[in-house]
């Protein structure tokens, strides 16, 4: 549950960039996890990163410089790591499961939980 957690708050954190940053760092992002999904192997994937780099192609289609794509990638993990993982303590979840079943919303499967993820802000 910690992992999916941590992607929630991360999600949000995305969500909440302005819309001309939020767009370069998930058009990279796509880039990136595309040619993951097609790497055979971690040499491959870097291989695959070289000749595609998602960096380069951000550059043209937002029409900047690599080297601002590349700072502004950056700069926006480094925001992701410091406010996800802050945004993600102050998560409350809770088992809804039995809930939805008791009102017909979900099936009875004892090897699927519904959670809701709760927070104050």
């Amino acid at each position: 549950m910690t992992h999916q957690r941590y992607e929630f708050a991360r999600r949000k954190c995305i969500a909440s960039l302005p819309e001309n940053v939020k767009r370069l760092f998930q058009f990279v992002e796509s880039k990136e996890l595309t040619l993951a999904d097609e790497a055979l192997s971690e040499n491959h994937y870097i291989q695959l990163l070289q000749q595609h780099s998602p960096v380069l192609e951000a550059a043209d289609k937002f029409k900047m410089e690599p080297a601002e794509v590349y700072t502004a990638v950056q700069r926006i993990e480094r925001y992701l790591e410091d406010h996800a993982a802050s945004y993600e303590k102050k998560l409350k979840f809770f088992d809804m499961t039995e809930e939805l079943q008791l009102h017909g919303l979900c099936q009875c499967n004892d090897n699927v939980k519904y959670y809701y993820f709760y927070d104050n802000n």
